[in-house]
């Protein structure tokens, strides 16, 4: 694999992945300024995220269809753009057009978010394993980087400014990925075509055994990432800090992300891992990540717990790198962007039902609480060595 494939990847799929990570802010913030409502904010981001989940068949579907995908993603890119734009000027725009709009956005988030990772094997030739870690790097790097430049885009620019600013950068991370050297995968896009699209890809999901696992197992480990938010700050608080130092725990826990990326994507360390079934890969790096955190619960102070979270992302970014792997080489490839993205938008979902459950008890024991969030990441370890169980059989019977 070339680096120059890599740097093309990465300078698209980056900017691109800030934005969607990044909005949410941006909105809030808007909502908060511009109409003095933080209740209107919470309307806006659900507006936007929500269609990621119920509109990822149908992107998936288009995704593995278009004769063009270059094009398509650039079309994309421009509708999000948009939705920005009108979003920057809530107040002035009518409040039901600017939710519209971020419905129609949300609608093609999945294209960044999901979409763009089943071109990896044609967009980064070559070296499999490395493609994915360097596509996981690109997910670390807007999941950290997202939010932290949205907060300062706002402080500099304003809301208004920054979501304009957002707008732009995303008709620019579109008009990068035209240069990635990917090609339509020769479907239709006719909507009956495309309904037997979805309803293959949705029969692959649930009875390809190797393939169901490994998107169940990476659902299931966003139980505990979407309780993290609201028991980094019960956290806080039991150990006698102020509410924001919570946010401590989740930079740390990002910046062992971007960490374990980095080293994940290095050739001494992708071919190490390359050479290992990316299923047992995954399983023990998830496993992993849920034993640190059970020891962040255990820590006696802040501080131990800041450096165990931080810890945990490490394998946490491997195997999520194992994970993208998995669902390449186990996807058919004419409805692979289709298996992409509703791995992905059952991680989104799966994410807020884990943030949900949180609040529901956060009046537990916030160490307790802590401890429980490292049960579904170390699920995943029997849930993908079923599978393995499964594989064996046959050869014992």
């Amino acid at each position: 694999m070339s680096r120059r494939a890599e740097a093309v990847y990465l300078a698209g799929a980056i900017p691109a992945r800030v934005v969607t990570n990044g909005a949410g802010v941006a909105l809030a913030l808007a909502a908060a300024l511009r109409l003095g409502d933080v209740a209107v904010a919470g309307l806006l981001i659900f507006a936007l995220n929500i269609p990621s989940v119920v509109a990822a068949p149908v992107i998936g579907a288009l995704t593995d269809a278009v004769r063009a995908p270059k094009r398509f993603m650039l079309g994309a890119a421009l509708v999000f753009a948009a939705a920005m734009a009108l979003a920057a000027f809530v107040g002035s725009v009518p409040l039901p057009v600017v939710v519209v709009a971020l419905l129609a956005g949300g609608c093609v988030v999945p294209v960044f978010v999901g979409g763009l990772s089943a071109w990896v094997d044609e967009a980064m030739p070559g070296d499999h394993a490395r493609g994915f870690a360097v596509d996981a790097l690109s997910y670390n790097i807007a999941g950290i980087a997202g939010p932290a430049i949205v907060a300062g885009m706002s402080a500099l620019l304003g809301p208004t400014g920054a979501l304009l600013a957002l707008a732009a950068v995303m008709v620019l991370a579109g008009a990068l990925l035209q240069r990635l050297p990917i090609a339509g995968r020769g479907g239709a896009a006719d909507p009956r075509s495309l309904a037997r699209g979805v309803a293959r890809a949705s029969r692959t999901l649930v009875t390809h055994g190797p393939l169901a696992r490994v998107v169940s197992a990476g659902a299931v480990v966003q139980l505990g990432a979407g309780m993290m938010p609201v028991v980094a700050v019960l956290v806080a608080i039991e150990r006698g800090l102020a509410e924001s130092a919570g946010g401590l725990l989740l930079t740390a826990f990002s910046i062992g992300g971007v960490t374990g990326a980095l080293l994940g994507a290095t050739p001494a360390v992708t071919r190490r891992i390359g050479a290992l079934p990316a299923r047992r890969v995954m399983a023990v790096c998830f496993a992993t990540t849920g034993l640190l955190t059970l020891v962040a619960a255990a820590t006696p102070t802040f501080l131990l717990a800041a450096i165990a979270i931080g810890l945990s992302g490490l394998p946490d970014a491997i195997g999520i790198a194992a994970m993208l792997r998995l669902r390449q080489q186990e996807s058919p490839a004419d409805v692979r962007a289709q298996v992409f993205v509703v791995a992905s938008g059952a991680r989104v979902a799966a994410a807020a039902v884990g943030a949900a459950v949180a609040g529901a008890i956060a009046g537990l024991n916030a160490s307790l609480l802590l401890a429980l969030i490292a049960v579904p990441w170390m699920a995943a370890f029997p849930i993908l060595l079923a599978g393995r169980r499964a594989a064996r059989a046959p050869e014992t019977a």
